[in-house]
């Protein structure tokens, strides 16, 4: 009897799902807006404890509160700085301040990407770890 035991838990332990992803931390943002960032040297999301969240559009930085309850997530206003930026960098900082906007949801999927998705499910935003960056 004890061996059947054994073996279910031990088939159990396998079929899991595997743990959740940490969302804290630093973040490069991959793609916005279904397109991908033209200039990701400084583009990055910090999700830090507390419910803060700062980082930067590639043009200017960001601060704003956040919640993050399982994968519902709810962004407070966003403050930005008002650095003039060229062109492309204004529509990349665009992209990424609606998507900002838009999310409703966040995960970390299996192979490491944080995706935000709005409220039908359309994904927003795509960002890697720093050290899984290109």
């Amino acid at each position: 009897m004890r061996h059947a035991t054994l073996l279910t838990l031990l088939l159990l332990a396998a079929c899991a799902t595997p743990p959740v992803q940490e969302v804290a931390g630093t973040w490069v943002i991959a793609q916005a807006r279904s397109e991908p960032l033209l200039d990701k040297r400084l583009a990055r999301l910090v999700f830090e404890a507390g419910g803060r969240l700062s980082g930067h559009t590639g043009c200017n930085t960001l601060n704003a509160a956040y919640t993050l309850e399982g994968e519902r997530l709810t962004i407070g206003p966003v403050a930005t700085t008002r650095r003039l930026c060229p062109e492309l960098q204004r529509e990349q900082e665009d992209r990424v301040l609606t998507a900002l906007e838009l999310a409703a949801t966040a995960r970390v999927r299996p192979d490491g990407i944080l995706e935000l998705r709005d409220a039908e499910g359309r994904g927003v935003l795509r960002a890697v770890r720093p050290e899984a960056a290109p």
